[in-house]
């Protein structure tokens, strides 16, 4: 939100110190060019928001109660440096506040009256901005949860709301962090793309048309939809699932459940690269049954016990690259840099642990199903 983007600045230019801007939950919404930072706050940045003991000690100093700028006291052990909070107020709850680094209690009291109204239109904004999160965060629920005529209503809400029409193509897309998830009410806003919050730490994009996934990564891909507002290496990388392109908004669900696949396979793979329900192949049968019963129709009891076993890792790999080789010892022996008398003999235990018959092209089918699919459901 570049308004608020401009208010940290005006404040740090008002009183001449360098300026963050966080959210009532201590997420870092904005700040100013850092000269010179303590280690609190260079963390904040780097991560986005403090640290549970951060808050639990701010919020000792009376920050949530106070109705004007505090001066809060350095804590060494902490790493924290004096500072000057301004509470950014709205109808009498806290917003957000600003925070400048004050060791020497430079800022001049009287300036803070000026430094209040600037907190005072953040708070506006930051109140406008939550509500408005709040109610597509709902609608988004009945879209993709409720009936067809639920969906239908909620659609046309988020019409309303966004500047998406009823009749776009739509892609769902999904992001997962393993820390709670980016304040969605403040994200940049892009043309054809709607954020929304799935859970505490898995954030939606309703993205018009079909999301072009040429970025090299997925922090590249996230700044182009708005979900970052400044581009960053993250200390731990996202990962991100890509659901099918849908004819119309009301149909979103289906785009989402394919997004909820390719998420789940994202979590296998190294993060940071966006996974996408096209590039799935077979692995798309995950979305098609409970895991329980996919692992009861495609693994036996037999193969079961030859895949859970530790002790036959080496005999797994193997298999796994022999079928990806489609069955060429040649090219496994290479891969694998083995003999191919070791190869065979290896192959022979596989067949015998498995009571598979690798000439078979069903029990190969069958065996390379089982170690496609078995990294995603229960095998004990």
């Amino acid at each position: 939100m570049t308004e608020l983007d401009d208010l940290v600045d005006e404040m740090a230019v008002l009183l001449g110190a360098p300026c963050t801007l966080e959210d009532a939950d201590f997420n870092v919404l904005g700040y100013s060019g850092q000269s010179d930072v303590d280690a609190v706050r260079q963390r904040s940045i780097l991560e986005r928001r403090a640290t549970s003991q951060v808050r639990d000690w701010f919020h000792a100093q009376g920050i949530r109660t106070s109705t004007t700028p505090i001066r809060t006291p350095a804590d060494p052990d902490l790493g924290i440096s004096a500072r000057l909070c301004i509470p950014a107020r709205h109808l009498n709850r806290v917003q957000g506040y600003f925070w400048l680094l004050d060791p020497d209690e430079a800022i001049s009291e009287h300036d803070w009256p000026a430094a209040t109204r600037i907190a005072e239109i953040a708070a506006l904004l930051l109140s406008q901005s939550t509500r408005r999160q709040t109610r597509l965060n709902l609608f988004y629920r009945d879209l993709v949860e409720g009936d067809r005529m639920t969906a239908r209503a909620a659609a046309k809400e988020i019409v309303l709301a966004s500047d998406l029409r009823i009749g776009d193509p739509v892609t769902c897309l999904l992001v997962e962090h393993p820390t709670p998830i980016e304040n969605l009410s403040v994200q940049t806003r892009r043309d054809g793309v709607v954020w929304v919050q799935e859970s505490p730490t898995i954030a939606s994009a309703i993205v018009r048309g079909r999301i072009k996934t040429q970025d090299p990564s997925s922090i590249e891909l996230l700044t182009r939809l708005g979900y970052l507002r400044r581009p960053r290496p993250p200390t731990t990388a996202p990962f991100v699932g890509i659901g099918p392109q849908v004819s119309m908004l009301e149909d979103l669900r289906r785009s989402r459940w394919g997004a909820l696949t390719a998420l789940r396979v994202a979590r296998a793979n190294h993060p940071g690269k966006p996974t996408e329900w096209a590039s799935l192949g077979v692995l798309k049968l995950l979305s098609a049954a409970a895991d329980h019963d996919l692992a009861e129709a495609i693994v036996s009891e037999q193969l079961m016990a030859f895949l859970s076993n530790d002790r036959n890792a080496e005999l797994v790999r193997t298999a796994r690259v022999y079928l990806d080789c489609a069955g060429s010892a040649a090219h496994t022996a290479s891969a694998l840099n083995l003999h191919r008398q070791s190869l065979y003999h290896r192959l022979a235990q596989v067949e015998r642990r498995t009571g598979l018959d690798l000439k078979r092209g069903a029990d190969r089918t069958y065996l390379h199903l089982a170690l496609m699919l078995g990294d995603f459901l229960p095998l004990s």
